[in-house]
């Protein structure tokens, strides 16, 4: 079992955002234990309890940099009014500018909303919630996540953008790293004061990283700027459960998972439903139940055949010549080699689980390494004769 800190480590770069969000509006939901943390797959809480995570939106990120609609209720019945409506969760969202501009964090509500000219704001939120109107904005966020623990709503702090004010469109300048506000060492130093600021919060239980990137500077470097004019694309088989890839480092070892950099360039064909090494004859076969996946040429008998099975279509499923029996991709826990064995959690088994079997066959276009791990075999032949007739000769 795993401890959560108090906000979650760096998600995949394309997909900086808390993952845990229901669309799902259910009845209100016995508070959680806090604080959090994971048993396998599961988020849980301090009794061990699964807790699944259902939350709604309240922007903070806007020009104001307050919570929307404090100047129309009081805190507290919009964090009661949460709860009643089924969810047990708010994703808060923020600019960076609160945490790294001192000056921004320092202006109180009262001066925010007279800069903005947003005088009936005033008058509102003097009667809703006149207790923070002359409170700093930063003083103000807290007083937003403070209300919803009171009303044992867990919180999910979004850094939705750099500069405040409406999120998205190609320009304004918080797109992407190294767009006119979105500074890397200055995004990071904010994160990190947030996090901070918060550490010692319990219902605070994660941070989502940075909301959606987006264009135009993204798209040159995920494959279509000139960066990567002519970059081939082609599959990596990766393995969710530990971010890594499968590669082998020469013919004579075993498939192992290793970083995705250094992963052969992979082809699936999915009608014949054979994974080969693109630019060679190898496919991916099944040697048997609990031995090494291997590479072979023959690819047209059920070893070589892969299907993505299950309601995850993350299970790589091949069929033995001998009885016929499916098995799945797997990861020896000792060794990292890739093995097969028996598919599990196929069926709705919520105390199975399923993650060192997930494989997901994805598009990369990074440089691939497969011309130095076949450079010592010219032909098929080449291989033939090194591998299958010195294993007779063995034999003999």
């Amino acid at each position: 079992m795993g401890r959560f800190p108090h906000f979650f480590s760096l998600l995949p770069i394309f997909s900086l955002t808390v993952i845990f969000l229901s669309t799902t509006i259910a009845l209100p939901q016995p508070a959680a234990a806090l604080p959090l943390s994971t048993d396998s797959r599961w988020i849980v809480d301090e009794t061990g309890r699964r807790v699944k995570l259902s939350c709604v939106n309240w922007a903070s990120h806007l020009d104001a940099v307050v919570a929307e609609g404090l100047s129309k209720q009081p805190i507290d019945s919009i964090s009661k009014k949460i709860v009643s409506m089924g969810f047990n969760c708010v994703r808060l969202t923020w600019p960076l500018f609160l945490a790294t501009n001192d000056s921004l964090a320092n202006t109180t509500v009262r001066q925010s909303f007279r800069n903005l000219g947003l005088i009936e704001s005033i008058a509102g939120f003097q009667v809703n919630n006149p207790s923070i109107i002359d409170h700093s904005l930063i003083s103000a966020f807290q007083a937003v996540v403070s209300s919803l623990g009171d009303n044992n709503v867990m919180v999910i702090l979004d850094n939705h953008i750099s500069k405040p004010g409406w999120c998205c469109s190609k320009f304004d300048g918080s797109g992407f790293f190294g767009d006119q506000y979105f500074n890397p060492d200055l995004w990071i130093k904010g994160l990190t004061m947030m996090a901070s600021l918060f550490k010692g919060t319990p219902n605070v239980v994660g941070m989502s990283l940075r909301n959606e990137l987006h264009a135009p500077k993204k798209m040159s470097m995920i494959g279509t700027g000139p960066a990567q004019q002519g970059a081939k694309q082609h599959k990596v088989i990766f393995h969710p459960l530990t971010g890594q890839c499968i590669h082998r480092k020469s013919l004579l070892e075993p498939l192992k998972l290793g970083p995705c950099t250094d992963s052969e360039a992979w082809s699936y064909n999915t009608q014949q439903k054979t994974l080969t090494i693109k630019g060679t004859y190898f496919c991916l076969q099944a040697a048997g139940l609990n031995k090494p996946a291997k590479l072979g040429v023959i690819c047209s008998d059920s070893t070589s055949k892969w299907e993505l099975i299950s309601d995850s279509k993350m299970h790589l499923s091949s069929k033995l010549t001998t009885d016929g029996a499916a098995v799945c991709l797997d990861v020896d826990p000792s060794s990292n080699i890739i093995i097969t064995n028996n598919c599990k959690c196929l069926n709705r088994d919520n105390m199975c689980d399923p993650g060192s079997q997930w494989f997901k066959i994805v598009n990369s276009t990074r440089s691939s390494s497969v011309t130095t791990l076949f450079f010592g075999f010219n032909s098929v032949f080449d291989f033939l004769r090194n591998n299958m007739l010195g294993s007779l000769v063995d034999s003999a």
